[in-house]
Protein backbone atom coordinates (compact mmCIF):
# COMPACT_ATOMS: atom_id res chain seq x y z
CA UNK A 1 0.00 0.00 0.00
CA UNK A 2 1.42 2.74 -0.90
CA UNK A 3 1.92 6.13 1.38
CA UNK A 4 3.09 9.85 0.34
CA UNK A 5 4.79 12.45 2.47
CA UNK A 6 2.80 15.75 2.50
CA UNK A 7 6.01 17.15 0.76
CA UNK A 8 4.98 14.58 -2.10
CA UNK A 9 2.19 15.28 -2.31
CA UNK A 10 2.21 19.18 -2.22
CA UNK A 11 4.58 18.57 -4.89
CA UNK A 12 2.04 16.38 -7.01
CA UNK A 13 -0.33 19.47 -7.08
CA UNK A 14 1.94 22.03 -8.15
CA UNK A 15 3.48 20.04 -10.80
CA UNK A 16 0.00 19.08 -12.18
CA UNK A 17 -0.81 22.71 -12.23
CA UNK A 18 2.41 23.38 -14.04
CA UNK A 19 1.69 20.32 -16.85
CA UNK A 20 -1.81 21.64 -17.41
CA UNK A 21 -1.10 25.02 -17.76
CA UNK A 22 2.05 24.08 -20.43
CA UNK A 23 -0.22 21.87 -22.19
CA UNK A 24 2.02 18.83 -20.98
CA UNK A 25 -1.02 16.45 -20.89
CA UNK A 26 1.56 13.35 -21.11
CA UNK A 27 3.52 14.70 -17.89
CA UNK A 28 0.09 15.10 -16.33
CA UNK A 29 -1.35 12.00 -16.60
CA UNK A 30 2.40 10.02 -15.78
CA UNK A 31 2.20 12.20 -12.30
CA UNK A 32 -1.12 11.02 -11.88
CA UNK A 33 -0.10 7.48 -12.48
CA UNK A 34 2.76 7.75 -10.33
CA UNK A 35 1.33 9.19 -7.46
CA UNK A 36 -2.22 6.92 -7.58
CA UNK A 37 -1.26 3.36 -8.62
CA UNK A 38 -4.78 2.18 -7.03
CA UNK A 39 -8.12 3.86 -8.00
CA UNK A 40 -8.69 7.52 -8.99
CA UNK A 41 -12.75 9.25 -8.01
CA UNK A 42 -13.22 12.40 -9.17
CA UNK A 43 -16.02 14.30 -7.99
CA UNK A 44 -17.39 17.95 -8.94
CA UNK A 45 -19.34 18.62 -6.00
CA UNK A 46 -23.31 18.74 -6.88
CA UNK A 47 -23.24 15.49 -8.97
CA UNK A 48 -22.01 11.96 -8.34
CA UNK A 49 -18.81 10.77 -8.61
CA UNK A 50 -17.12 10.18 -11.84
CA UNK A 51 -14.04 7.08 -12.56
CA UNK A 52 -11.19 9.38 -12.18
CA UNK A 53 -9.32 8.54 -15.21
CA UNK A 54 -12.03 9.30 -17.85
CA UNK A 55 -13.01 12.06 -15.88
CA UNK A 56 -9.50 13.03 -15.94
CA UNK A 57 -9.44 12.75 -19.73
CA UNK A 58 -12.77 14.86 -20.46
CA UNK A 59 -11.21 17.53 -18.29
CA UNK A 60 -8.67 17.66 -20.66
CA UNK A 61 -10.40 17.26 -24.00
CA UNK A 62 -12.69 19.95 -22.98
CA UNK A 63 -10.86 22.68 -21.02
CA UNK A 64 -6.88 22.30 -21.50
CA UNK A 65 -5.75 25.45 -23.41
CA UNK A 66 -8.47 27.04 -22.48
CA UNK A 67 -8.03 27.72 -18.83
CA UNK A 68 -5.30 28.92 -16.93
CA UNK A 69 -4.77 28.01 -13.52
CA UNK A 70 -3.26 30.26 -11.22
CA UNK A 71 -2.15 28.61 -7.34
CA UNK A 72 -3.59 30.78 -4.50
CA UNK A 73 -3.34 28.50 -1.77
CA UNK A 74 -2.00 24.61 -1.07
CA UNK A 75 -2.17 23.10 2.04
CA UNK A 76 -1.26 19.55 3.20
CA UNK A 77 -2.20 17.66 6.42
CA UNK A 78 -1.04 14.14 6.50
CA UNK A 79 -2.58 12.35 3.45
CA UNK A 80 -5.24 15.68 2.08
CA UNK A 81 -4.70 18.77 0.97
CA UNK A 82 -6.96 21.13 -0.08
CA UNK A 83 -6.38 23.82 -2.83
CA UNK A 84 -7.82 27.18 -3.54
CA UNK A 85 -6.93 28.70 -7.13
CA UNK A 86 -8.12 31.06 -9.56
CA UNK A 87 -9.40 29.62 -13.08
CA UNK A 88 -9.02 31.81 -15.97
CA UNK A 89 -10.81 31.55 -19.39
CA UNK A 90 -7.99 32.52 -21.88
CA UNK A 91 -8.64 35.02 -24.04
CA UNK A 92 -12.16 35.95 -22.76
CA UNK A 93 -11.17 38.99 -20.43
CA UNK A 94 -14.11 37.54 -17.96
CA UNK A 95 -12.55 37.33 -14.16
CA UNK A 96 -10.82 33.95 -12.66
CA UNK A 97 -13.39 31.83 -11.45
CA UNK A 98 -12.16 30.54 -7.75
CA UNK A 99 -12.31 26.39 -7.00
CA UNK A 100 -11.82 24.23 -3.87
CA UNK A 101 -9.64 21.08 -4.40
CA UNK A 102 -9.65 18.54 -1.87
CA UNK A 103 -7.60 15.72 -2.78
CA UNK A 104 -8.10 12.59 0.07
CA UNK A 105 -4.97 10.01 -0.28
CA UNK A 106 -6.11 6.47 0.83
CA UNK A 107 -3.22 3.63 0.50
CA UNK A 108 -3.05 2.68 -3.41
CA UNK A 109 -6.42 5.39 -3.99
CA UNK A 110 -6.80 9.12 -4.63
CA UNK A 111 -10.49 10.74 -3.85
CA UNK A 112 -10.38 14.11 -5.73
CA UNK A 113 -13.55 16.60 -5.17
CA UNK A 114 -13.88 20.16 -6.85
CA UNK A 115 -15.91 22.60 -5.90
CA UNK A 116 -16.06 25.36 -8.93
CA UNK A 117 -18.03 28.56 -9.28
CA UNK A 118 -18.62 27.21 -13.15
CA UNK A 119 -21.34 24.83 -14.38
CA UNK A 120 -19.23 21.52 -15.80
Amino acid sequence: MKTRTPDEIRTFLHHQVESWNAGRKEEMFAAYRAIVPGKLSIEYVGIPPLEGWAALEDMWQRWAGKVHIDVKEVMVTGNEAACYHHNTTIGEGTPPRPSIELYRFDGDDLQIRYFHAAKV
